[in-house]
């Protein structure tokens, strides 16, 4: 399996890494392979020099050396720059080759070293930390086919790091060589990047981001206290609107509902199969049927308990933005004054979306017309993330 680029929207250039990649290949291409020239530049472990850990790392053994680590820095080391910035990214890179070394002495590397393996491990370690739930695109290799295939990154790095981990302790218990490998090089280098990545985020020396581990555990607990007022008795599904009876799966049009102007066959069908879907119960079909009409008539809305039960449904599904949208959309076309979907709302921009701006004037607004403890209880601890987010 091959990576060959990963769905990290990139904010500026990433020149140090462009020019990290440039050095290894040229310094490979001037022949300072540890083979014809630059012997001396290997980390030695019998008599290792301050200045071969860093030469061994811009140093390779052969074309498909390169070229494999170098597919890895460029996939991986770009968005590490972009986060880091040029200057920040150059010193963590040096810096992880350099303690990847010393990871290698300290246990039991015995044969000269070259590669940039190590330093590239401190990448994707970071990456794995700062970005995993960015998804990568692979190029697998079955037999004579080669197909694409798109995996969370915390799946194929923390594979890589495990198996890389794995095999140091084996080489560690029963000494092989490793076939010509330093896996303990590589471990040493992903356990430093994870760690200086961890430490950028606790201090907050990187700018948050709605993907980083941080924030994937502060939603998987999020998610948890959820399903938990469910559980004790919260109904996400309870009618929250001024007037209206509940849906009995019949679309019938009100004052208070938007005229229904249907500009096609597939958008007449695409709302008969989501009313057809709520009087059955599937919300979740419902949803799907919903995300359709909306990319195929932006301005799609539809009765009031029909609009809020399918933003219920596909906030709960984890789809954020899409939940975000059909809850916009409530609150303009039926109930600007809905506490309730307005704690939802913000709940979504403060710990799903990033977008913590967006929440507290929601809050501000709902909090003086709520009743339910609960809802009361969990606006305010939105509101305080918000607020220390800011602080």
């Amino acid at each position: 399996m091959i990576p060959i680029r990963t769905d990290y929207k990139m904010t500026r250039r990433p020149w140090a890494n462009y020019a990290l990649v440039l050095a290894n290949i040229v310094i490979f291409a001037m022949g300072y392979n540890g083979v014809q020239r630059g012997e001396m530049g290997l980390l030695q472990p019998d008599q290792p020099q301050l200045f071969q850990f860093f030469t061994c790392m811009f140093m390779h053994g052969g074309f498909w050396h390169l070229g494999g680590n170098m597919i890895f820095l460029w996939v991986f080391g770009n968005a590490i720059n972009d986060r880091l910035g040029h200057l920040g990214y150059l010193l963590f890179y040096l810096a992880g080759g350099v303690l990847a070394g010393v990871g290698y002495l300290l246990l039991g590397g015995s044969a000269p070293v070259l590669g940039a393996s190590g330093a590239i491990a401190a990448v994707t370690g970071a990456f794995l930390i700062l970005l995993p739930r960015t998804r990568v695109t692979l190029l697998v290799f079955l037999f004579y086919l080669i197909l694409p295939l798109e995996i969370s990154s915390l799946f194929f790095i923390g594979l890589q790091f495990i198996w890389n981990v794995w095999s140091s302790i084996h080489d560690y218990v029963l000494p092989t060589g490793g076939g010509g490998v330093a896996y303990v090089a590589h471990s040493s280098g992903y356990v430093f990047g994870m760690a200086v990545a961890l430490m950028l985020l606790a201090f907050k020396l990187v700018p948050s981001h709605a993907y980083d581990l941080f924030n994937l555990w502060r939603a998987y607990k999020r998610r948890a206290g959820y399903r938990r007022m469910v559980a004790e008795g919260y109904d996400p599904f309870r009618y929250t609107g001024r007037s209206s009876a509940p849906p009995t799966g019949r679309w019938t049009p009100s004052q208070a509902d938007p005229p229904p102007p249907p500009t096609s066959a597939q958008e007449v069908e695409l709302r008969r199969a989501i009313t057809r879907a709520l009087a059955a119960g599937d919300f979740r079909a419902a949803a799907d049927r919903y995300v359709e009409l909306c990319a195929l008539q932006p301005a799609a809305v539809l009765p009031r308990q029909n609009q809020l039960d399918v933003a219920n449904k596909l906030f709960q599904d984890a789809q954020y933005a899409p939940a975000a949208d059909t809850y916009e959309r409530y609150l303009k076309h039926y109930a600007e004054d809905a506490p309730d979907v307005q704690v939802l709302l913000a709940m979504l921009y403060a710990w799903y979306l990033g977008s913590p701006d967006r929440a507290k004037p929601l809050l501000e607004q709902a909090l003086p017309r709520l009743r339910d403890q609960r809802t009361i209880q969990r606006a305010r601890e939105i509101l305080a993330s918000v607020n220390e987010g800011a602080g």
